[in-house]
């Protein structure tokens, strides 16, 4: 198994054993674009550790980071995995996990959504921990 990541200027993936780390920076995002990783190939299933996520640039005053199992999907649909807090742009949103165990899309993929509350010109560095069980 291993993963990576896309839509990142600068992604890498580590693992340690069967706990992967894909960590990078985007840029153009708004507020309902997706992160890609990918744990793979085939259908995983994976349990989130930590969600990192800080703001670098852009016009947004907020953003509320979410996971998704479908590209695409909709705040608060069934494919919403995660929804973290409304987090202020200066601070750095961290989050250790427990209890998000899902299984990814058929390709192995799970989805970061990081939610700025306005603009399209938003950049973040993210760090994303996950085991596949």
């Amino acid at each position: 198994m291993s993963c990576s990541s896309s839509g990142g200027s600068a992604a890498s993936c580590t693992s340690i054993g069967n706990v992967f780390t894909a960590t990078g920076s985007v840029t153009n995002y708004g507020a309902t674009t997706d992160l890609v990783i990918d744990t793979g190939g085939g259908i995983a299933t994976v349990n989130i550790l930590r969600v990192k996520l800080k703001r670098t640039a852009g016009t947004a005053a907020t953003f509320t980071p979410r996971l998704y199992n479908l590209a695409g999907a909709a705040s608060g649909s069934i494919n919403m995995q995660f929804e973290g807090s409304s987090t202020a742009v200066a601070t750095l949103f961290d989050v250790a996990c427990a209890g998000v165990v899902f299984q990814t899309n058929t390709a192995g993929e799970f989805f970061v959504e990081p939610g700025p509350n306005a603009g399209a010109d938003n950049a973040f560095d993210y760090e994303i921990s996950f085991e596949v069980v």
